[in-house]
């Protein structure tokens, strides 16, 4: 199996080690995770068994065929080329960070710059990726089969798509969440126990969503499945148009997307 390094033990690295362990695709023996914080180590050690923990980046480095970035953007230049990283396969998911950051800072010229979202803890994320020319076909086929691990995943030729997919699937989590929080909030206004109101309102977007991917439909047609003339659910979505939701989502995007490419240039 392929060796690799997964530079930073946070969340998402602790992510990107459960997704491609429990689906197969690399061995705990083939993982080196590098780790800052005495304490997340020893978590790692706990969590993972049978994993190579290291708080030394030059150790974890030279032991990986793959290195898979995933520390803080502030942290990039740390990752120089002394540190063996100029001649691995690089798979930087470091927000903000563009590939010629990458490189700047390495030394690679075989990078991928990658863009996973928060679902990807539980399998369900979806990560949108691209390559230098570096890059061969033999390994991009690796890096979809380990971005398969955490859910879906697309590659894109132009790296300017990065900043959209970001603003839409990278922030889109939050959007979600709060939509959710806003009908818990809703439905216990109305008279529902709080609990009951988180159940059902969960179940609701769940549910909604796998209807929507199963049934391949437009979700305006799906919409208009819900909606009877004259019905609850009419006066529900007439108040949401009267109240701008539709436009409000739109607004976000782009302003995600603006801010996307600003950090890009920073």
């Amino acid at each position: 199996m392929t060796k690799i390094a997964v530079i930073g033990g946070g969340t998402m690295g602790a992510t990107f080690v459960r997704a491609v362990t429990s689906a197969g695709v690399i061995s705990m023996n083939d993982l080196t995770v590098c780790e800052v914080l005495p304490e997340r180590r020893g978590w790692l050690e706990g969590e993972f068994s049978g994993i190579s923990v290291t708080g030394d980046q030059a150790e974890a480095i030279n032991g990986g065929e793959v290195v898979y970035l995933s520390v803080k953007p502030q942290d990039l230049p740390s990752l120089n080329s002394t540190g063996g990283t100029a001649a691995k396969l690089l798979i930087s998911i470091l927000a903000g960070s563009t590939i010629a950051d990458v490189q700047a800072s390495t030394g690679a010229d075989r990078v991928v710059r990658a863009m996973p979202n928060t679902p990807a803890q539980v399998g369900k994320g979806f990560t949108a990726w691209t390559a230098t020319e570096g890059v061969t076909e033999d390994e991009r086929a690796l890096v979809s089969q380990l971005l398969d691990t955490m859910g879906e995943q697309l590659y894109v030729a132009d790296e300017s798509a990065i900043d959209k997919i970001t603003a839409v699937s990278g922030s889109g989590p939050a959007y979600v969440f709060l939509v959710i929080e806003a009908m818990i909030n809703a439905a216990v206004n109305i008279g529902l126990r709080p609990d009951d109101a988180r159940r059902m309102v969960l179940q609701t977007v769940t549910g909604s969503s796998e209807f929507a991917s199963q049934s391949g439909q437009h979700p305006a047609v799906l919409k208009d499945m819900v909606t009877s003339p004259g019905g609850t659910t009419a006066a529900g979505l007439r108040v949401l148009e009267q109240q701008g939701v539709r436009a409000a989502f739109i607004d976000a995007v782009a302003a995600a997307h603006q801010r996307a490419e600003e950090l890009g240039r920073q």
